[in-house]
């Protein structure tokens, strides 16, 4: 089986190690407005993120003179940013700034009402830094960034081995990790509101991912919105797979076409995942890969395994 686009991509920045690609200011912008209430009060991490143009110079300023705090912490790979100071005076040109979380966040710090920002990141060629894995994150209650893709999944099971709150970027791909999974399946992670079709490198250049998009623990509101269902099941238009996992379901060609009189289960595109109401559906499996069959031999992509849980029979 050929691998997809993403997977290659992916393969490649492990073996390199380079996958140091930057997020966009528009993507970040249009997206962390959805969770503002949730980040009142927070001290927010940004790991992943960090580049040596920033400093405290460009951050804040009072009466026009240098405000001198520890901005890097003792051992001089996390910096640190004072929001009460920043309030005072926010440097009108951002555009210094090089990573957008922090541009974007220290922007709107204030009306946000956000405890504090913190920054870090690692260089794998340099060995600068302090990579993910080490940091102590009991100083935080938030991580919001764009972790490296080729360690995502051991980025997630980093975050929850933490017990953190987080926002972050990755592949679509990662819902079929089987670290990931579990997460989905019991309602501890779910799908942001928006997909990520490109990023910048360091040299300037684009780079289109394919599907890409945002991971929280936070709370989405289509989890709590129920799914009107308007298909009436018939036999005829909904073909069967061939058993996997001891399930046969049927196939759902797209969320719309989920039957309101349908009690067994069904297998719907992964798009499901940002429509999924707890209340209203269970997640019996994820399906990966595009070596599914249906009874009649057609093949088919990536599945997800859910049960209505209120079928209108």
């Amino acid at each position: 089986m050929a691998k997809s686009v993403q997977r290659v991509q992916l393969d490649n920045a492990r073996k390199n190690k380079d996958d140091e690609f930057y997020t966009f200011f528009e993507d970040i912008s249009a997206e962390l407005p959805l969770y503002k209430a949730q980040l009142n009060g927070k001290r927010i991490l940004c790991p992943c993120d960090w580049d040596e143009s920033y400093n405290e110079e460009i951050v804040y300023k009072e009466e026009n003179h240098i405000i001198r705090t520890r901005l890097f912490s003792d051992n001089g790979t996390i910096k640190n940013i004072d929001i009460e100071q920043t309030k005072k005076k926010i440097e009108k040109d951002l555009n210094f700034i090089k990573c957008n979380f922090v541009k974007f966040l220290v922007s709107h710090a204030e009306d946000y009402g956000i405890k504090s920002i913190s920054v870090s990141g690692y260089n794998p060629k340099t060995n600068k830094g302090i990579r993910f894995q080490d940091i102590d994150f009991t100083h935080y209650d938030l991580i919001i960034t764009n972790p490296p893709f080729s360690q995502f999944r051991e980025f997630i099971t980093t975050m929850f081995k933490n017990k953190k709150e987080f926002l972050v970027i990755g592949p679509l791909t990662a819902i079929h990790y089987k670290d990931v999974i579990p997460f989905i399946k019991n309602n501890q992670l779910w799908l942001g509101y928006h997909n990520v079709k490109e990023f910048l490198k360091p040299d300037g250049s684009t780079m289109k991912m394919g599907n890409v998009l945002w991971y929280t623990t936070l709370d989405v509101s289509y989890r709590h919105d129920k799914m009107i269902l308007t298909e009436d099941y018939q036999e005829n238009e909904y073909q069967k797979y061939r058993g996997y996992d001891g399930l046969k379901p049927i196939n759902v060609t797209q969320v719309k076409k989920i039957p309101y009189n349908y009690s067994e289960e069904m297998a719907v595109p992964e798009t499901f995942l940002q429509k999924y109401n707890p209340e209203q559906f269970e997640i019996l499996s994820i399906w990966g890969g595009s070596e599914l069959f249906l009874e009649s031999g057609k093949r088919t992509f990536s599945r997800i395994i859910i049960k209505n849980k209120n079928p209108q029979i």
